[in-house]
């Protein structure tokens, strides 16, 4: 009985032994992997240039029969309206700070941009013409949209302001001339594209459209009786532009 109980403990025990051996030669387990992040982070800052073109859609036109004699921007007791629409370059700087929630990017950014949009028009009697120029234009907006791996798509929308120039040309008997020149606040909206390229290096393309507020003012018109006149200039602004943006 002794000599099998002994018999058996002797098995055992090389049992473990082997056991044991086999385990030391098995291969160590990799350490499980952290769960790839299905997004990329866009929290952070950024500067940015941005380059494009821009149409403006201007016009003149007399502040309502009340004018004094009624000049109108065309000729003389014209209620209509003289259009301005001219194509330009634009350049400016951004600055923008984004934040994330999963899939979904929201921020703020404020940007400044100079443009050459500049256009004359004569109206139709040619004894009155029209001159407009937009100087800069600059804009505090929100944005928000989805990230798409290292794409975002988002819309925009936000304060707008603009350095514009009006100015009316008086080609009478006796010439003169009458202009404002001022910022226009307004709105504008629109939607772009960004793609990460680096961590740290982007690039954008982006549509907006500013609307300005309505500006009035009175210009003494040099013929009849020096009376003056009531006009009236609306502005709106379509750019496209690119941008490249370092973020940190």
């Amino acid at each position: 009985m002794k000599k099998w109980k002994l018999s058996l403990l002797t098995s055992a025990s090389a049992l473990v032994l082997a056991g044991s051996a086999l385990a030391a030669d098995l291969p160590a387990k990799a350490p499980m992997a952290a769960p790839a992040i299905p997004y990329v982070n866009w929290t952070g800052g950024y500067i940015g240039v941005l380059v494009g073109a821009a149409k403006n859609n201007s016009s003149c036109g007399i502040n309502g029969p009340g004018g004094d004699p009624g000049w109108g921007c065309d000729q003389w007791a014209t209620f209509g309206s003289v259009q301005a629409n001219n194509i330009g370059a634009v350049a400016g700087v951004e600055l923008g700070y984004d934040w994330q929630s999963r899939y979904f990017v929201y921020g703020v950014v404020g940007d400044w941009t100079w443009t050459s949009m500049k256009k004359t028009v004569t109206g139709g009697s040619g004894s009155t013409s029209y001159e407009t120029k937009i100087n800069w234009l600059a804009s505090f907006r929100g944005r928000a949209g989805l990230a798409v791996d290292n794409t975002l798509l988002y819309v925009t929308g936000g304060l707008a302001l603009g350095g514009i120039k009006d100015k009316v040309i008086f080609n009478h008997s006796t010439p003169g001339e009458g202009s404002t020149n001022s910022v226009r606040v307004g709105w504008v909206a629109g939607a772009g594209v960004e793609h990460r390229f680096t961590p740290n290096w982007s690039a954008k393309l982006e549509y907006l459209h500013y609307a300005f507020e309505e500006k009035t003012a009175d210009f003494a018109t040099p013929d009849l009786n020096n009376g003056t006149a009531k006009y009236r200039f609306d502005h709106n602004v379509d750019v496209v532009r690119v941008g490249a943006a370092y973020r940190f």
